[in-house]
């Protein structure tokens, strides 16, 4: 009893204690050998020893170990990953079972008077149903006292603003312009499913902060090749570790508010570096008339680019978003050849890594269409019909059987001809143009009605497109709209509406058969798209009071809880009011971003020099958080100084 006291009094003791309140108040605990039947196991292990005892003080420097004994067996998954000792060792330490414990040993040399934290992450669960034991850490010293302060933050995509599971994040006090790609960290740790970090064992003193993915766990930077980040400048900790903080409390993933409630010291934006050797990755034929060619750096610097035989303005070009990809379609009524030659001439790095003059053909090989030879087998196998050859040839030249034939009376029956089977799926045409399009009543206000084709379009005929509106008294009439094409994605039109939609009427969209065709000569089938304004009384809504624009260019979107998914986005480049209605109750956030060069992207930063990319940012309310938890019947409104935001 006085060690579990002790044990309970320790460093641990808010994090242990409720778990072994858990442990006892389980009617029997688990076992090796899982019981047959009953509800699914889902608690995960419990700690019920530890070795040494908490606090772990003058811990040897060579040669020591640490034991956590569990109440069931358990496995560990990805040790290297997800065990990280801070401040990082050479030799990482290494971790093995051995019965219902898990044993932790140090090969490496620890420092003198020093503190460490070592966290499990996900990396302990039980044996039977693999429930997690996550977010463990334990601090230990290896003089007699422990540094209690600590550190938190969360890393995110810089231009989604998601955040990024299992990145490595470092500390440095004395950082030099190379320090993560040569030097081991003053301490380090790794992001949680939702990019939350939290420092341990910290002393009060500036710290410089880097984070990158570490895909090979050598716990450097290799530039290029990884996702990173930085803070601008430094950071002093000044918060002192205690039991119930949820800054180093033990959380369910999968409990949302409370992972994103976490308190935040700082973020840290995480992109790819520009790579500066540039060469063709990668080239390819995905069908007969579309083409591409995958660059290593963005923005190739291309002279010239001829396909033999094919006359400049019959190829339509289009780069991705991020400018390493060309994609290119061939608009020529006639049949291509097979192979299509392709000299292209442009800058590529040489083994120096300058960029110079260089040429080359590349072959583009039509794909290969097995449904051809799929067809073909099934002309081939009569037999697999169920019908004879004799009775299939036969019907063939006259048109009908024998009168000797045992289905002379029942031609019709035997090849389905009356009515079809209801099994039968009907066959869609090759020349089928599968337009996407998209229409949500929430939104259209502002986002309008979205059209995706798969291929460039060479006819178009929007005029023809019939948009009438419905009154509850079933009076119809037509909608006046304009179409806006996609200034950087030629396969995306939108639709708008030139008057205010209106509460109560019901609209229709259609679009006439063969009203579109693109460059492999598909048309479109006719198609037909219904919606209305949302009229519930419990939805809520959200206005953005903006000022602080100064004539930059700002996307603005509310994005779900998980930011996964944009509710709705407004461009702007002046301040006003921006309104988000129909909200059904939930939790929200705004992404905005900012565009000062107007380029259409955000562009990346440099490492090593420290220059930060362009800004993304998570409006915070006025309580500090990222989220809004939106009740319903609920209409907010909230001012955001840009100019405050991206400062």
């Amino acid at each position: 009893m006085r060690r579990f006291h002790r044990l309970l009094t320790g460093a641990l003791a808010g994090p242990l204690a409720f778990l072994l309140v858990v442990a006892a108040s389980q009617s029997c605990a688990n076992t090796k050998q899982g019981p047959v039947g009953g509800p699914k196991d889902t608690i995960p292990p419990v700690i019920v020893g530890i070795n040494p005892d908490v606090p772990m003080l003058n811990f040897p420097i060579q040669k020591g170990k640490i034991s956590l004994t569990f109440n069931e067996y358990v496995q560990l998954k990805n040790q290297y990953q997800e065990i990280v000792l801070s401040p990082p060792t050479k030799k990482r330490p290494i971790a093995k079972i051995k019965k219902k414990s898990v044993v932790v040993s140090f090969d490496d040399t620890l420092k003198a008077n020093q503190t460490y934290s070592i966290s499990f992450g996900n990396a302990i669960s039980d044996v039977n149903e693999s429930n997690p034991f996550n977010g463990y850490v334990i601090d230990f010293s290896t003089g007699d006292s422990i540094d209690s302060l600590i550190l938190s933050g969360t890393v995110m995509d810089y231009a989604t603003l998601l955040p990024l599971k299992g990145v490595y994040v470092a500390l440095y006090t004395n950082p030099t312009d190379s320090c993560v790609v040569k030097d081991l960290a003053d301490a380090a740790t790794r992001s949680d499913d939702w990019g939350y970090f939290c420092f341990r064992g910290l002393k009060g003193v500036p710290y410089a902060i880097y984070a990158w993915e570490d895909k090979n766990n050598n716990q450097l930077y290799d530039r290029g090749g990884e996702l990173a980040g930085f803070c601008d400048s430094t950071i002093t900790p000044t918060i002192v570790a205690k039991n119930g903080m949820p800054q180093i409390a033990m959380m369910n993933m999968k409990d949302t508010l409370a992972c994103l409630s976490r308190p935040s010291q700082t973020d840290i934006y995480m992109f790819k570096e520009k790579i500066s050797n540039q060469y063709i990755e990668s080239s390819g034929r995905i069908s007969e008339r579309e083409c591409y060619i995958k660059f290593r750096a963005e923005n190739p610097q291309i002279d010239t680019f001829r396909i033999r035989g094919i006359y400049d303005d019959r190829i339509i070009r289009q780069f991705d978003p991020k400018g390493d990809s060309l994609t290119f379609w061939i608009n020529d009524p006639k049949a291509t050849q097979d192979t299509l030659l392709l000299r292209i001439n442009y800058m590529k790095s040489d083994s120096t890594g300058t960029l110079k003059p260089y040429g080359e053909t590349i072959k583009l090989v039509k794909p290969f269409d097995k449904s051809k030879i799929k067809d073909a087998g099934k002309q081939q196998d009569p037999s697999k019909s169920g019908l004879t050859n004799d009775y299939l040839q036969n019907l063939g030249k006259t048109g009908r059987n024998d009168r000797n034939d045992p289905y002379k009376n029942d031609d019709r029956k035997q090849l389905n001809l009356d009515k079809p089977d209801k099994d039968m799926k009907p066959q869609q045409r090759k020349d089928l143009l599968k337009m996407e399009v998209k229409v949500d009543g929430k939104t259209v206000e502002n986002m309008g009605i979205d059209i995706t084709v798969p291929a460039p379009l060479v006819k178009t005929d929007f005029d023809s497109i019939m948009f009438t509106t419905s009154t509850p008294r079933k009076i119809v009439s037509n909608v006046k709209f304009h179409v806006e094409r996609d200034s950087t994605n030629i396969l995306h039109y939108i639709i708008k509406a030139d008057d205010p939609y209106k509460v109560g009427n019901d609209y229709k969209i259609k679009i006439p058969q063969a009203l579109f065709k693109d460059v492999n000569g598909f048309t479109n089938d006719s198609l037909v798209r219904s919606f209305n304004l949302p009229t519930d009384d419990k939805l809520s809504s959200i206005t953005l009071e903006i000022s602080g624009t100064k004539g930059c260019r700002y996307i603005v979107e509310l994005v779900t809880e998980k930011r996964d998914r944009v509710i709705l986005k407004y461009e702007i480049a002046k301040d006003g009011e921006l309104h988000f209605p129909y909200l059904n109750a939930g939790i929200y956030s705004f992404r905005i971003t900012q565009d000062i060069n107007r380029n259409g992207k955000l562009d990346v930063g440099d490492i090593i020099k420290k220059i930060p990319p362009e800004k993304a940012r998570l409006l915070k309310m006025p309580d500090g958080k990222v989220i809004i938890n939106l009740k319903e019947q609920t209409d907010l409104t909230q001012s955001v100084d840009l100019t405050k935001l991206f400062e």
